[in-house]
């Protein structure tokens, strides 16, 4: 059961690094690499003897859009795998508590994984148009809970986690690893980043759907999003009225600026945005002439100053679906207010290879205007851009020395400069990155600055060995450098 969940945890780590918000230096490749070599089987002692609690945790505040922000926790693996190893052993016995009408982070029973989030959430929406469609006097009320993940109460949690199981013993290490996480760093409640954590807030809001099921609602959720259809609007705002004090209990409170009561039209239109589907079928079918229409949407979006975050992306990937670069000098322009589309970005830029010299002259420019030290999550996209199109420019090479020098800065732009600085190194500079080695606190730069060395081909076996002798925590890179790899960019 052990080896089976920690293979799973590992095996979504990475091979989701193509989706998550702070993808790893190296794609997790060391990991994967010892994995049968030894990897493995230290996690499983370490949870077999309650060596559960995390040793190194970076807490990034990551924009939800262009100014406001949410806590991820950046583990290391080591305790990452822990974590996801932990929630999964006891996620089909959580699974088998939920209802139906729960489509977030369900646990196939079939294949003992979790199923990926786009294909649940699919069914809700189309579940969601459906019920509106059986009866058009029907309203629906939208809940959201402020700041979910935040203020979880983990004693709460652990006590659920307990009655589940029938035993305190067989979720300690668990509470141990929240209760840890907790103490030691500036953020409460349950990690964000992992996408485990889900299964454990599913859990925590499983009165709500008591009673919700009692009282024959009908009713939608994915984690904390619920949406319950009724006729009469009194019905539904005395519903909400009863689910606010379920949830203060639980230590939470309801968003007033996401909750609500819908009339059949608005609501409707809140779960069918008609031209949505349109353009996304005309995309996908290929019809001729949908890039225009897609043009025209990006066009709407982007005139609004308060465009939704949603709609933003969606336009970005259905022109990224298209191969069209109409967007591509919009988003080089406008960097420093798109920190929280990221990802859809830097996906879409490297499309391109015809507009390259543009993206990275842009690029270099916007890194050297010193715009970027606010926005470290464009700093390691930019950097990870440069990487995987193999781009070697000698002012960016300067923009990834003060990167890396710069300690106030977080770890995961300064491991992506350091790669980057050790792929372009000349022999004095691959020098100077192994004192930047030998002087680093940080064994996740230590990580980075090896990989950086090892690339600059001046990580000679006898110095390997001695760091592998001496600094014991990064003995599987170590080990994983000594076959001499091609390290992949994620």
């Amino acid at each position: 059961m052990l080896t089976r969940t920690l293979s799973t945890a590992k095996d979504l780590l990475v091979r989701n690094q193509g989706y998550s918000e702070i993808p790893d230096v190296a794609a997790y490749a060391d990991i994967e690499h010892q994995w049968d070599r030894g990897y493995r089987k230290t996690l499983e002692g370490a949870i077999r003897d309650g060596d559960c609690t995390p040793t190194h945790t970076e807490i990034v505040d990551y924009p939800k859009n262009s100014i406001t922000f949410r806590p991820l926790a950046r583990f290391s693996a080591r305790d990452r795998l822990i974590y996801d190893a932990l929630i999964f052993s006891a996620a089909a016995g959580i699974d088998k508590q939920i209802r139906k009408h729960v489509y977030s982070y369900r646990w196939d029973h079939n294949t003992g994984k979790p199923r990926f989030w786009y294909q649940p959430w699919r069914r809700m929406q189309t579940n969601a148009r459906r019920t509106l469609e059986s009866d058009s006097w029907l309203r629906m009320a939208t809940l959201d809970v402020s700041s979910f993940y935040e203020h979880i109460d983990v004693d709460i949690l652990g006590d659920d986690l307990a009655c589940l199981s029938k035993s305190s013993d067989k979720s300690r290490n668990l509470n141990r690893f929240l209760v840890s996480f907790q103490r030691i760093n500036h953020a409460w409640g349950l990690p964000q980043g992992s996408d485990a954590s889900g299964i454990l807030a599913n859990l925590y809001l499983a009165p709500v759907d008591e009673y919700l099921t009692k009282n024959g609602f009908k009713y939608l959720r994915y984690s904390d999003d619920i949406m319950i259809f009724r006729r009469d609007w009194t019905e539904l705002r005395d519903v909400l009225s009863e689910i606010n004090r379920i949830l203060r209990a639980r230590r939470l409170s309801m968003s007033t600026q996401k909750t609500g009561i819908l009339d059949p039209e608005d609501a409707f239109q809140r779960i069918h945005d008609v031209r949505k589907a349109s353009l996304s079928a005309a995309c996908d079918i290929g019809i001729p002439g949908a890039h225009i229409e897609v043009r025209q949407y990006f066009d709407e979006v982007i005139k609004e100053d308060s465009s939704d975050t949603r709609s933003l992306r969606f336009v970005i990937n259905r022109l990224a679906k298209l191969q069209d670069d109409y967007a591509v000098s919009w988003c080089l322009d406008n960097l420093p207010f798109l920190a929280h589309v990221a990802k859809e970005v830097f996906s879409y830029l490297a499309i391109f290879a015809n507009r390259v010299e543009e993206v990275q002259r842009k690029l270099v420019n916007f890194m050297r205007s010193g715009a970027s030290k606010s926005y470290p999550y464009l700093e390691q996209r930019i950097l990870r851009y440069f990487l995987a199109m193999n781009l070697l420019d000698h002012q960016m090479k300067e923009s990834a020395w003060l990167i890396l020098e710069d300690r106030n800065r977080e770890d995961f732009p300064r491991e992506f400069a350091s790669r980057y600085l050790g792929r372009a190194a000349s022999v004095s500079e691959a020098q100077l990155l192994r004192h930047k080695f030998e002087e680093e606190p940080s064994i996740t730069m230590r990580r980075a600055l090896l990989m950086a060395l090892y690339e600059s081909r001046n990580l000679s076996a006898r110095y390997l060995n001695d760091v592998e002798e001496y600094l014991p925590q990064l003995k599987w890179v170590c080990k994983f450098l000594r076959d001499e790899p091609r390290i992949p960019v994620s």
